[in-house]
């Protein structure tokens, strides 16, 4: 039944914003209901969602992959561009209200020339409200075609005042968010870690949401330590872990070779440096009590940290930075925003509107850093200016 649930959203979302375009359509812009390839073409992203929803569903029943990758893309593809319409629809039956407003002034003007300032302004109406659909459609294409674009491993330098020497260097490859089974699989892992190998990471570092389709969990764990690194794997929870059936992912986890930390850490000798790493547990949602939920999990995780350890605090939600921080962390990796999935310049676009919400990048409390990776994948396929990353954090000491 969880299976399910990406099918089931997709067709209820999809429900009602057919409804909203067709309406909007209808009533808001009238003057283009009139033409019959309008009205098809309202008719068309409703009819093709439905029916990819419905080969998507056996494709998953008869386990054709193929098949089932391509289907989830259109759905995915219909509804973003529907939502993407409905947003647009209302300016542009505005715009089209002023335009007819105009025109019938032009009509009760028989005797008098029309002035050209006049023409040109009903020209600029009239295009802009068809320019806002197709701009949104257009948008829409490139996000859906943007969030299949191949995951991005890349060196990311972070420095330290307080670093031992030992650890300068130290090469941690960020791993989150993979949500394998939907539109990300094994050979998307596995195309990480080869390209990941160049870079000789020190630790690999998976910070949750790891699979959707619980059966790819044992193999991804395998095929993650397949990438020989000095110091090993080691994995924390997501929120989708829980979702997906807690106790069938704890047996994958104890049947595996990745040890999980949940509200624990592992201490780890550098060359006669202690590094230790802490895995916070997931609160499952988001409510009042999570900030001292986190908060209580953040510290179990640290407990077994000795004093001159150089240390690092794996929280899938980036909210853990906060008790984190509180404890003097020294570096904090983080995932779950997916980096909101719309970007500029490295940082999400809502950054500006949002200045007390942790979404993609750097950030930095006193003497604790954290990077937010926007993640591996993504429960819905759509990337503008964010696109999927797997950093490799190299620690650097300063001066």
């Amino acid at each position: 039944m969880v299976g399910l649930y990406p099918l089931i959203f997709s067709l209820i979302v999809l429900t009602i914003f057919s409804l909203l375009e067709i309406f909007l359509i209808r009533v808001l812009n009238r003057v283009w209901w009139k033409h019959r390839l309008v009205r098809r073409g309202a008719y068309f992203l409703p009819i093709l969602g439905v029916i990819s929803i419905i080969v998507w569903f056996f494709a998953m029943y008869l386990n054709y992959r193929l098949l089932g990758r391509i289907s989830s893309v259109v759905v995915s593809a219909s509804l973003i561009l529907l939502v993407g319409l409905t947003l647009s629809l209302p300016i542009s039956g505005i715009l089209n209200f002023i335009h007819s407003i105009l025109e019938k002034r032009k009509a009760r003007k028989k005797a008098v020339k029309p002035e050209t300032v006049d023409s040109n302004r009903r020209l600029f109406l009239k295009g802009t409200a068809a320019a806002l659909p197709l701009f949104t459609i257009a948008t829409g294409t490139t996000g859906v075609a943007r969030a299949f674009q191949e995951t991005r491993v890349f060196l990311l330098p972070m420095t330290f005042a307080n670093l031992p020497p030992q650890l300068h260097g130290f090469r941690i490859l960020h791993m989150t968010d993979s949500h394998l089974g939907i539109y990300k699989f094994l050979d998307d892992i596995e195309n990480i870690l080869v390209r990941a190998e160049s870079y000789q990471p020190d630790l690999i570092l998976y910070t949750g949401d790891i699979a959707d389709r619980l059966s790819l969990l044992p193999e991804t764990l395998d095929m993650v330590v397949t990438l020989k690194t000095k110091y090993g794997v080691f994995a924390s929870l997501g929120n989708h872990e829980y979702y997906r059936g807690i106790t069938n992912v704890l047996r994958a986890f104890n049947a595996g070779s990745v040890p999980l930390l949940r509200s624990s850490g592992a201490t780890l000798n550098i060359d006669g440096a202690t590094l230790y790493i802490a895995g916070a547990d997931d609160p499952r949602v988001l409510r009042k009590d999570s900030a001292d939920f986190l908060k209580t999990t953040v510290t179990r995780a640290l407990a077994g940290a000795p004093k001159d350890a150089f240390t690092i605090v794996m929280t899938h939600r980036p909210e853990g930075f906060d008790p984190a921080a509180e404890n003097n962390v020294d570096l904090v990796l983080a995932g779950h925003t997916h980096g909101s999935q719309v970007g500029l310049g490295g940082h999400s676009v809502f950054t500006p509107v949002m200045p007390g919400r942790y979404l993609w990048g750097r950030y930095t409390k006193g003497k604790t850093q954290m990077y937010l990776s926007s993640g591996i994948g993504h429960w819905f396929p759509f990337r503008l200016g964010c696109p999927p990353e797997a950093p490799i954090i190299e620690l650097r000491g300063r001066g």
